[in-house]
């Protein structure tokens, strides 16, 4: 396949959202997080398998194969207790390929780690981007349902309210205040809540 050529599909974003919770619908019940491993592993028996050095060899941390058989994970990143969020993350990003781009994956045929190499290598940078992107949407879709996070957000802001005068407030700057114990309670890094956060418009 000459993956130079290679055009990757629109999806509209309320779509790639729809998706995230079909899936989260079929697979998973509003607990916090949402459970990965088990997710992968148990009920989509996919086999998750820890590679040394992953992130080194092939610039990403996890990858899984154009027959659904088997999810590659970096393993030192499989095994730091303190990058579990990361993991997640990771986990739900090549879920996202498996739900969004089933078809196309079969047509690349990457069984291996030089098949992947090649197929990064030789996609345009921006048809790549975009794969990454959407895969990256549906990840944060299903990991923070976007209505169950409003929910928690305006009881964040409330408790926030009993100790603080936020009436002047940025409310970028507020959002901000705000992630990191909205990002624990859904197993996601700090990082990507304020990304989150930044899209929507609670107040």
């Amino acid at each position: 396949m000459d993956y130079s050529k290679i055009k990757i599909p629109y999806i509209k974003p309320e779509l790639i959202k729809q998706q995230a919770e079909n899936f989260r619908a079929k697979y998973w019940d509003d607990g916090l997080p949402v459970d990965m491993e088990k997710i992968i592993d148990v009920l989509l028996a996919i086999n998750i398998i820890p590679i040394p050095n992953l992130e080194k060899i092939c610039n990403t941390d996890a990858l899984i194969t154009s027959d659904w058989h088997s999810l590659y994970i970096d393993k030192n990143l499989f095994e730091d207790e303190r990058r579990q969020n990361r993991l997640r993350f990771s986990l739900a990003h090549e879920i996202g390929h498996y739900v969004l781009h089933q078809n196309f994956y079969a047509c690349l045929v990457i069984n291996s780690f030089q098949d992947f190499y090649d197929f990064i290598e030789k996609i345009p940078s921006d048809q790549y981007g975009y794969l990454e992107t959407q895969a990256n949407k549906f990840a944060s879709y299903l990991l923070v349902p976007r209505q169950l996070l409003s929910q928690k957000f305006q009881e964040e802001l409330d408790r926030v309210k009993k100790t603080i005068d936020v009436s002047g407030f940025d409310k970028m700057l507020l959002k901000s205040y705000i992630a990191n114990p909205l990002a624990r309670g859904f197993g996601i890094s700090e990082e990507a809540m304020e990304i989150i956060l930044s899209e929507l418009d609670f107040f």
